[in-house]
C-alpha cells in the first residue's frame, strides 16, 4: 500500500499546548491513519484540556485512544493488525487550503463572493476509510488533486453545489473525485458535505470478490435515477454524520466493509449491473450463506468472504435473501446472532454475564450491541436477563 510523503517540518505549525495523547510532526501512513489530518482543535470527549495542536494520521494507540482494543471484551474483537480508528476531531480552519499545507491532497480553493469565509470540519480515520464533513459559509470555487491510492467521493448535504467538472449538478448526484485528474467545482454560500475517501487496493479487492465491476474514476457528478441508488446514498451520507457526531459508534473492520459496500452499490447502480441470477443460482448461494453464518456466529465473517465461498456476486445473494425474507444478507445474519443472544439470556440454566452472551454471538462493541438489541427487540439485554 501507498505510503502518504511526511511533511516538511517548516509546513506544521507548533501547537499551543502539550499532551500525552498527541504526537506532534508525526509522518503520515497509509496503512496507519488514512489520508486526512488537519490543525485539529480537540472535542470535549477526549476528557484532555482543550488545546490547539497539529496531530497526523497515526495508529489509534499512538493518539491514546483504542476504541477497539481498549473497550471491554475488546481484545478478540478484531484480526491482529487491525488498530482501530481515531476518536473524530473537530476543525475550525481561518482558510480552507490550509488543508493543502498540512495533508497529501493538493487544494486550491478561491472564495467568489465578499466577506469573512469560515470553513469547519470534521474527521475521522480507520484503516482503508476516512470520512470527513465540511461546511464553508462563503461561494468557493473548489480545484484540486485527492490523494494517490485512495479513491474519493462527496455526498453535499446542505446548500447546493453548482457545477462540477463545468457541468450542472443536481440533488441526487454523488460526486466523484477521480485520481490525479483533479476535480474541479462551485458550491454555494451554506454549502455542506460529506466525503468519504477509501484505500483503492482494498476497495477494488471488495469490489472483484463480491462481483461489483466498476468503470474508470474520472471525475464526474453521477446522478442517480434508481430508488435503490438513491437509498444507498442516503445510508451512506447517514452512516459518516454518525460515524463523525457519535462518539459511541463504532468503526470495525466490518464498519468499513459496509461503507464500502454502499459505494460499490451507487457506482454501478445501472441497468447493466442489475442481477440476472437463475433461481436455482440464488436458492444454492441462499443455502449455502445461511451455513456459513450458523457456522460462524461467536466470529463473524464478512460478506466479502460470504460472497467468495458462496461464488456469488453481492447482487446475486442481496436479491436472494430479499425474496426470501425481506433482508439482505447482513441484515440476516445481525438478526440471527442477536436472536441467538436472546435465547441464551432467557434460557434459565445460562448462568454467564451478558457479555459472555454477546461475546459468544460475535458481539465486542457493548455500547453498540446494547443499541442493537434494543432497537430490535424493544428492550435493553439487562431487561431481558
Amino acid at each position: 500500500m501507498t505510503v502518504l510523503p511526511a511533511l516538511k517540518a517548516g509546513n506544521v505549525p507548533k501547537a499551543s499546548g502539550t499532551s500525552p495523547h498527541v504526537r506532534i510532526g508525526h509522518p503520515p501512513s497509509v496503512a496507519e491513519g488514512g489520508p486526512l489530518s488537519y490543525r485539529l482543535k480537540t472535542p470535549a470527549s477526549l476528557d484532555i484540556p482543550p488545546i490547539e495542536f497539529v496531530t497526523l494520521p497515526v495508529n489509534c494507540q499512538d493518539l491514546g485512544v483504542d476504541h477497539i482494543k481498549n473497550s471491554p471484551n475488546m481484545q478478540n474483537a478484531a484480526p491482529s493488525g487491525w488498530g482501530g480508528a481515531s476518536p473524530a476531531m473537530a476543525l475550525s480552519l481561518d482558510h480552507p487550503n490550509r488543508i493543502g499545507e498540512l495533508t497529501p491532497w493538493e487544494i486550491d480553493f478561491r472564495q467568489l463572493d465578499p466577506g469573512r469565509l469560515s470553513t469547519a470540519i470534521s474527521v475521522r480515520s480507520g484503516q482503508a476509510v476516512s470520512a470527513l464533513n465540511i461546511a464553508m459559509n462563503q461561494r468557493v470555487h473548489q480545484r484540486g488533486v485527492s490523494p494517490d491510492g485512495w479513491k474519493t467521493f462527496g455526498i453535499p448535504t446542505r446548500g447546493a453545489i453548482e457545477k462540477w467538472q463545468a457541468k450542472d449538478v443536481t440533488d441526487s448526484a454523488f460526486l466523484v473525485f477521480g485520481d490525479r485528474d483533479g476535480f474541479d467545482g462551485i458550491t454555494t454560500a451554506g454549502f455542506s458535505g460529506s466525503v468519504v475517501s477509501f484505500a483503492t487496493e482494498r476497495l477494488e479487492k471488495l469490489a472483484e470478490t463480491c462481483g461489483f465491476y466498476i468503470e474508470g474514476n474520472e471525475p464526474e457528478a453521477r446522478k442517480l435515477g434508481t430508488n435503490a441508488g438513491l437509498a444507498s446514498m442516503a445510508r451512506l451520507q447517514g452512516a459518516v454524520v454518525r460515524l463523525l457526531n457519535d462518539a459511541t459508534a463504532n468503526w470495525s473492520q466490518d464498519t468499513e466493509e459496509a461503507l464500502m459496500l454502499e459505494a460499490l452499490k451507487i457506482l454501478t447502480d445501472t441497468d447493466a449491473h442489475f442481477d440476472k441470477s437463475q433461481a436455482e443460482t440464488r436458492r444454492r448461494a441462499l443455502s449455502r450463506a445461511i451455513d456459513l453464518m450458523l457456522a460462524n456466529l461467536e466470529d463473524p465473517i464478512s460478506i466479502e468472504e460470504i460472497c467468495k465461498e458462496c461464488a456469488a456476486s453481492w447482487r446475486t445473494l442481496d436479491r436472494a435473501f430479499k425474496e426470501q425474507f425481506g433482508l439482505g444478507p447482513k441484515a440476516y445474519y445481525m438478526r440471527l446472532r442477536l436472536n441467538r443472544v436472546r435465547e441464551d439470556l432467557l434460557n434459565r440454566s445460562f448462568d454467564g454475564s451478558i457479555a459472555d452472551a454477546a461475546n459468544s454471538h460475535g458481539f465486542w462493541h457493548m455500547g453498540q450491541f446494547a443499541k442493537d438489541y434494543r432497537l430490535f427487540f424493544g428492550e435493553l439485554p439487562s431487561d431481558t436477563k
